[in-house]
């Protein structure tokens, strides 16, 4: 220990307690730290003695740390080594001077896990590859996520400075994300990855449903471990499969398998400190458990005429060749692309995005000698809606067959169970007829 006091202030007891006391603190730290809940975390204490001063009269041990939000699981650790340092203040008085503790806390890098030592997948958090300047968002739905943002980033201060932690110990860093496909909600979890500063961490059904029975929780543990241990954003795309009602009658074993796997998010949910975000398509048949620990539901409408319009004009290349272009980096004018915008209502950005590649597509040749007109850009977004539309009809034939055959099978259903319930009563009425039969020939 270093000792920054003349020692000829300290006896030799008092001393040889301190040397204790820094052996003690070694061993309850790393009891801490070798528990799943902080193995991502390094502690690196130092030990000093200070003047006391007056505003630490009553106190004899002080503690200082770099404890920050951002760095998962360390304000516990802080609370857990003030409580220690508390219990060892009756143990030891130093005259006229305090025992300074001064903690640097780190994350630790995650080596990948091998699948061969536990069976289980590898879940490995990767860099954002959007960010808010790549996207269109509406007044209100910017203002929504932004809020969502800020309920995050200020978390230290509304939970450990405010002390909102004493009454709700564990931060609601849940966000979901719900509205038609294509409208951006897997780029807007990437955004808010990037404004956070942390990687995200990708995960879909299909990345923890096994093959094998009870594997699925263990899965959805491990994902939850790296996150931690990384400090990534979690992002749990399709998420209705693990979001929805618990099966009440059980039937089947995958059945069983889904409500364990229901039963572990919300207990992984409840303990984790960190950022999860969700993308669901519907909301109505969220199970109540879920809705409750969310920070914040967002809808993602699909984009109104002039949100259409701006997308359209950030989807179209720079330095697309074009015969007339509007501006050295914009192809086409802006009444170009409300024109367009026009032509397509009810598309999603990803529509957009998809008409505009297949325009690119159509018009690519080998040798690069292609110029495009404002007609082929219209012309693109007329074809695309046809086929919308055409596609559109086609599910609604299909969606009226089904619905005709369904109620054709009830129908005959209907007709099988009144033809056995009128020969159940005509086997009856045989039956009655026999013993009635039976019983006159008998009185004769």
């Amino acid at each position: 220990m270093k000792i920054n006091v003349d020692k000829k202030e300290i006896s030799a007891e008092i001393l040889n307690g301190l040397d204790a006391l820094e052996r003690d603190f070694q061993t309850f730290a790393k009891s801490l730290v070798s528990s799943d809940e902080f193995r991502a975390i390094v502690v690196n204490p130092h030990f000093s003695i200070v003047p006391l001063t007056e505003s630490s009269e009553e106190t004899h041990f002080l503690l200082q740390s770099n404890a920050d939000f951002n760095l998962a699981g360390t304000y516990k650790l802080h609370d857990l080594f003030r409580s220690f340092l508390k219990q060892k203040n009756l143990d030891i008085k130093l005259p006229n001077h305090a025992l300074l503790l001064d903690i640097k806390f780190s994350l630790k890098e995650l080596q990948p896990e091998s699948k061969k030592e536990d069976g289980l997948p590898d879940f490995i958090p990767v860099e954002p590859m959007y960010s808010f300047e790549q996207m269109i968002l509406t007044d209100q739905l910017k203002r929504e996520v932004f809020d969502a943002l800020k309920s995050i980033a200020c978390q230290d201060l509304i939970y450990n400075i405010w002390g909102f932690g004493e009454i709700d110990p564990t931060p609601k860093c849940v966000v979901n994300m719900y509205g038609e496909a294509g409208t951006g909600k897997t780029m807007c979890a990437h955004a808010m990855a990037k404004y956070l500063e942390k990687k995200i961490l990708l995960l879909n059904y299909a990345d923890i449903e096994s093959k094998y029975v009870g594997d699925a929780p263990k899965n959805l543990k491990k994902a939850f471990d790296v996150a931690r241990a990384t400090d990534a954003v979690m992002f749990f795309d399709e998420a209705d499969s693990f979001l929805g009602k618990r099966i009440q009658n059980v039937n089947h074993g995958s059945d069983q398998a889904l409500n364990s796997l229901r039963s572990q998010m919300l207990i992984l949910l409840e303990e984790h400190k960190g950022v999860v975000l969700f993308a669901t398509n519907l909301v109505t048949n969220f199970d109540k458990a879920f809705q409750s620990r969310m920070l914040k539901s967002i809808k993602f409408d699909l984009p109104n005429e002039e949100a259409r319009a701006m997308i359209i004009k950030g989807k179209i290349p720079p330095r697309l060749p074009v015969e007339n272009p509007y501006s050295e980096n914009q192809p086409f004018s802006d009444d170009v692309y409300l024109e367009a915008s026009k032509l397509i209502e009810g598309f999603s950005g990803r529509e957009i995005r998809n008409a505009v590649l297949d325009l690119l597509l159509r018009k690519a040749e080998p040798d690069g000698d292609v110029i495009f007109s404002e007609e082929d850009l219209l012309e693109a977004f007329r074809k695309k809606k046809e086929e919308k539309e055409r596609l559109e009809n086609e599910r609604k034939v299909i969606l009226k067959e089904k619905i005709r055959s369904k109620m054709m099978e009830e129908c005959e259903s209907e007709k099988v169970k009144e033809e056995l319930k009128a020969e159940s009563k005509g086997e009856e009425a045989e039956s009655k007829s026999e013993t009635s039969e039976i019983v006159n020939n008998d009185e004769s």
